[in-house]
């Protein structure tokens, strides 16, 4: 009779000898955009706080281009995720116009400088751009864990829906497929 049970933690199904490789890429581009009236309150470094807070996201680069209301002064500041502080950078940055100006020049030599030129040519002043980029930690031990038993991805994609009952058309697709 054959063994009908999943393979445990230490068990790899046949079909899933080899090491998973997330096949589609599980890093995320967040960009937004902000008029004039806008207000930089503190709002987005809190958000940025909370998406490293549990761990099943991480942010790889962060980047703020602007142009003061009014002079038209660029700031800007690009931080590299992993490294450590950078909520605290952010707050510096947001609070200390010493740190804005330093974090501005460091943003312009860095390996972002070149979109922060070509950003800053294309903001009115008051206008600002923040990008995100943030890689789903969790898609790769989830992937991991599908192809341990012998499963493989058929679907990744954003949708708008508040249940699974609403994608059963998405569904039976996946299944025809595969």
């Amino acid at each position: 009779m054959r063994d009908e049970r999943e393979p445990g933690a230490d068990e790899v199904a046949p079909d899933a000898q080899r090491a998973y490789s997330h096949p589609v890429p599980s890093r995320q581009l967040l960009a937004y955009k902000f008029g004039s009236d806008s207000r930089f309150e503190g709002q987005l470094v809190g958000a940025l706080e909370r998406i490293e807070s549990g761990g099943a996201m991480r942010v790889v680069d962060a980047l703020f281009v602007a142009r003061e209301p009014v002079t038209g002064e660029l700031t800007a500041v690009s931080l590299v995720g992993g490294t450590g502080g950078i909520i605290g950078q952010l707050l510096d940055f947001r609070l200390n116009p010493g740190a804005r100006k330093n974090a501005t020049q460091r943003a312009l030599d860095g390996s972002a400088g070149e979109a922060v030129r070509a950003l800053a040519e294309t903001l009115a002043p008051g206008n600002a751009v923040a990008a995100v980029l943030v890689e789903h930690v969790w898609a790769d031990a989830l992937g991991d864990a599908v192809a341990r038993v012998g499963g493989s991805e058929a679907a990744t994609e954003f949708v708008q829906a508040d249940g699974l009952s609403e994608l059963t058309h998405r569904l039976l697709d996946v299944a025809r497929d595969g």
